[in-house]
């Protein structure tokens, strides 16, 4: 089997790459990636192709999904600040491409990494399925992803099985976004619990997304045509775990609060300040931002468990030690 992984020098490509290596030594692995400095340093350590190359180029695209099995598709614009146009080129255009090139050279299945994003609508949501869609969509990373895994859906057919997986707050070593924005917040002084701090969140630990992955690479057809939701079985509440890293961590815990109106009300003046003057750089408080901090939200996995073969580990304590070891060596 020969495997390509899209965005194999982001956080969850990168581990994956290495995973497949230590865990399917008999599996061909290539990958692409933006960060050339990454992409050379994972493709000497584990021996592994990095092609370089722009996902939106289709004679590339064409190139590397050639004699290859099964594809992974990690890439992605993420964030919830820009324009349409960008996020529609680079989660869309891109997708598109893929499949094109996909359906051309004779691969068998497509594995899409999705978002729940999608779901998102700045409210309080508990046991979320994956049927559940908002009126509209928060943002235009949430609505590229899902225009693009939509697109993912509709390729399947015999010749190519398709899934997508939507995982919520991946973490663990080499998280580059979650826990570094946190820590680096409240290093400033700038960290203040949002609401009452009684909201729980699924989170989705790197290991538990490793195996989802296998799940969809290597499971039967049956699982193939529909979407997943992937997380750690249990919700944790999230100011006390941001408060657990600290310990670890070594620094003080999370004591100033703020309202979750108060912090709604700021960051819809600072959205509005930054759009008047056309800033493309996004505001350090976004009303975004404080729904995350101040609501619950959490997901229904029974369809990836029953289904898939999803069968994650409680690890979210490990995976906090894990994240604050490798922290620390980085910081050091």
């Amino acid at each position: 089997m020969k495997v390509l992984i899209t965005g194999g020098t982001g956080f969850i490509g990168e581990h994956y790459v290495r995973h497949l290596c230590q865990t399917h030594p008999d599996v061909k692995l290539c990958f692409t990636g933006r960060n050339l400095e990454k992409g050379n340093e994972l493709a000497r350590s584990t021996g592994v192709h990095y092609y370089r190359g722009d996902l939106q180029d289709e004679p590339f695209v064409k190139l590397i999904c050639k004699d290859v099995d099964v594809v992974v598709h990690c890439a992605a614009k993420s964030g919830i600040w820009g324009g349409y146009v960008d996020y529609f080129q680079s989660n869309v255009v891109t997708t598109e491409h893929l499949l094109s090139a996909a359906q051309h050279t004779g691969v068998r299945r497509f594995v899409n990494l999705g978002s729940p994003s999608i779901y998102f609508d700045y409210n309080d949501h508990l046991n979320v399925t994956e049927d559940f869609l908002p009126p509209r969509f928060a943002d235009n990373y949430a609505r590229t992803k899902f225009q693009a895994e939509t697109r993912v859906l509709r390729a399947g057919s015999e010749q190519m099985k398709t899934l997508s997986l939507r995982p919520r707050f991946v973490v663990g070593p080499g998280d580059q976004s979650i826990f570094p924005r946190l820590i680096r917040l409240h290093q400033q002084g700038a960290l203040r619990q949002v609401g009452e701090g009684r909201n729980i969140v699924s989170m989705t630990s790197i290991s538990n997304m490793m195996l989802g992955l296998d799940c969809a690479v290597f499971g039967g057809d049956d699982i193939c045509g529909d979407v997943y939701n992937v997380a750690d079985p249990q919700p944790v509440n999230l100011w006390d775990m941001v408060n657990q890293l600290m310990l670890l961590l070594e620094l003080p815990a999370v004591t100033r609060k703020i309202s979750y109106g108060s912090a709604f009300v700021t960051a819809s003046a600072a959205e509005a300040w930054h759009r008047l003057l056309r800033r493309k750089t996004e505001p350090d408080l976004m009303r975004h931002k404080v729904a995350v901090m101040g609501n619950s939200f959490t997901l229904n996995i029974e369809r990836a468990k029953r289904k898939l073969g999803y069968d994650p580990a409680l690890c979210i304590d490990d995976t906090l030690e894990a994240f604050a070891t490798w922290w620390r060596n980085q910081n050091h």
